[in-house]
């Protein structure tokens, strides 16, 4: 199985849509930081944007989040982009005992915050692929089999089917955050 770990961070979304690539974001610039513990490669267009775009404040403070963290665990580090409820929620390994689902959420807050959630608090119809199919049943369904969590941020802006990548100023605020969130996961 291509994921065989104990432990998967699955990101989620479409990097072209603005906030919607939040989920691939994060795992990218989380494998960047990790490259060298979990074997995985990081998609080099994502992290060019991150290198060039992003704010050097914000880097700063994920950098200072991750430096000394040791994953010495079994930790793969997936882009799943939008085929995660297809390729990855419905092919479970059996050697998986978690699985951080890293994604936006349409939640009751504002833009740019970030929490985790169980599959079971998902807010019904606001978390969809992008062929509006549900993703909270294969998730209640993985969840039978290993622990599952969501780390969802709310949106700012969803371009869908405007093509506008980059994440508005709020949630690229909210990705040290959600990385602290993911590491207390982890561990």
């Amino acid at each position: 199985m291509p994921y065989h770990a104990k432990t998967i961070v699955v990101g989620c979304g479409n990097l072209l849509f603005k906030d919607d690539g939040f989920g691939p974001i994060v795992v990218n610039l989380l494998e960047k930081y990790f490259e060298n513990q979990t074997e995985d490669d990081f998609d080099p267009m994502v992290i060019s944007y991150i290198e060039n775009d992003f704010s050097k404040d914000v880097l700063k403070e994920v950098e200072d989040i991750v430096c000394d963290v040791d994953l010495s665990g079994e930790v793969k580090f997936i882009d799943a982009g939008n085929g995660a409820t297809h390729f990855i929620f419905s092919l479970p390994d059996e050697y998986w005992e978690k699985v951080i689902v890293v994604d936006v959420v349409d939640y009751d807050a504002e833009p740019g915050s970030v929490r985790t959630f169980s599959p079971f608090e998902m807010p019904r119809d606001k978390y969809e692929n992008v062929h509006t199919y549900a993703v909270e049943e294969p998730l209640h369904e993985l969840s039978e089999k290993c622990e599952v969590v969501i780390v969802g941020c709310k949106p700012g802006e969803i371009t869908t089917p405007t093509v506008d990548m980059g994440l508005t100023e709020e949630v690229e605020k909210s990705v040290p955050d959600a990385i602290r969130l993911i590491l207390n996961e982890i561990k």
